[in-house]
């Protein structure tokens, strides 16, 4: 008997456990999710936390923010173990945007859909040089299981995929063009031995403009230079804290003291207002307690970035869309910081020649030297074009989301 045919759609597969997780996800692919809605009859979004291994929690739907308007042909999904997946996908074929980890948890979600025939395209379309954080000798034991679990985790996958065990990506969007340079020289001998037998997570890699480079292009905020913007830290983020213990509470309390000071200094010397943008994982009650003398606002940074005098960070991606609206920026370091918080400021220093405030220092700027401080920063702008044209838009003119979207109907559908 003939097998019936399944109708075809287009999934984003993702994993969160939370709400935050949740917007932060929608956050950052608010304009493709949009671009991809007007194009296709229907766009899933399947939460795959629940199939991973040893999943002992089960999530169930989350809250989306106010701030937030989707459209109505999305459908969520959070399949709350294997059979209930199999059963979501008895009549349907999908073809899934990849956006979820590639560890030892992960390889039953793998699994998973080398059963079910479902293909895969990943989207690594941040635009960004990114840091290479390196383990810190006191905590050399921490450092070492972190490796276990995310970077030999990701090589042992890669490896599983290439006996076909599990299922290739049939193509990775990319904004970097070194990553299309497959026989890139490389430093360790896992990268020679991958490159030497060509094993790679995926079948094709296509370039494209980064995500802030369409966000810019389809903008309608008001450009402006009206505020100083500071995108927040969390101290004990987990991209810090997997390599190290916490900080404890006395050095975070003097951290943010320090940074009210010079917050205020710049504030008072510019005559502009300060506002505080935090991470879509932070806690906004308590940064607003941090910052009670400033506006602290959540899932707005790209509206703010648009309308600063001076950007302020630590270490983010989200300074990406000050570098395209050549925005003054300097990067922020503190003795709060480990090691590799402060090497990845000094990282952004080498990219793009901008200045550093070390908010331990009592006077960062002051009548006397606003004006030299201010030459510094407008200087180091004349440095972002080649950031751009190597990391964010080294694929002329095309809108990233457009050849996505005609890359995937022409292959797929």
């Amino acid at each position: 008997m003939k097998e019936k045919s399944k109708k075809k759609y287009l999934a984003l597969f993702t994993s969160y456990e939370d709400d935050k997780g949740f917007n932060k996800l929608i956050l950052g692919y608010h304009l493709l999710i949009n671009k991809i809605c007007e194009k296709f009859e229907k766009l899933y979004i399947v939460n795959v936390v629940n199939l991973k291994f040893f999943s002992k929690k089960k999530v169930s739907d989350c809250t989306l923010d106010r701030k937030f308007r989707l459209p109505q042909n999305i459908e969520f999904y959070n399949p709350q173990n294997s059979n209930d997946f199999k059963h979501f996908m008895k009549e349907k074929e999908l073809i899934g945007i990849h956006n979820f980890g590639t560890r030892i948890l992960e390889l039953k979600v793998f699994f998973l859909f080398k059963r079910h025939k479902i293909k895969q395209v990943q989207i690594s379309a941040i635009g960004v040089s990114h840091y290479v954080f390196l383990p810190i000798k006191k905590f050399f034991w921490k450092s070492l299981l972190w490796k276990l679990e995310h970077f030999y985790s990701y090589k042992f996958t890669v490896l599983l995929s290439n006996l076909g065990l599990i299922s290739k990506m049939e193509i990775r969007f990319v904004t970097n063009p070194d990553i299309l340079k497959y026989k890139k020289i490389s430093n360790t001998i896992y990268k020679k031995i991958f490159n030497y037998f060509k094993l790679s997570f995926a079948k094709e890699f296509i370039l494209i403009n980064g995500r802030s480079y369409d966000q810019l292009k389809s903008n309608k905020t008001a450009v402006d230079e009206n505020q100083i913007v500071l995108l927040d830290e969390q101290l004990n983020q987990y991209q810090w804290s997997r390599f190290r213990k916490l900080l404890d509470k006395k050095k975070i309390t003097e951290h943010y003291s320090n940074l009210n000071r010079t917050l205020k200094q710049l504030s008072n010397v510019y005559k502009k207002k300060i506002i505080v943008s935090i991470h879509p994982n932070d806690d906004l009650e308590l940064k607003k307690k941090y910052f009670s003398d400033f506006e602290v606002v959540q899932y707005q940074t790209r509206e703010n970035i648009y309308k600063a005098f001076i950007v302020l960070f630590f270490e983010s991606t989200a300074i990406i869309d000050a570098i395209l609206l050549k925005k003054r920026i300097a990067t922020i370091i503190s003795n709060a910081m480990d090691e590799n918080q402060i090497k990845a400021g000094f990282h952004w220093i080498k990219e793009l020649g901008i200045e550093k405030i070390n908010i331990d220092d009592d006077i960062i700027v002051d009548a006397d030297n606003k004006n030299a401080f201010l030459l510094k920063l407008d200087k180091a702008t004349k440095n972002y074009s080649n950031f751009i044209n190597t990391y964010v838009a080294a694929d002329g003119n095309n809108l990233g989301y457009e050849k996505i979207i005609n890359t995937l109907k022409s292959r797929f559908f």
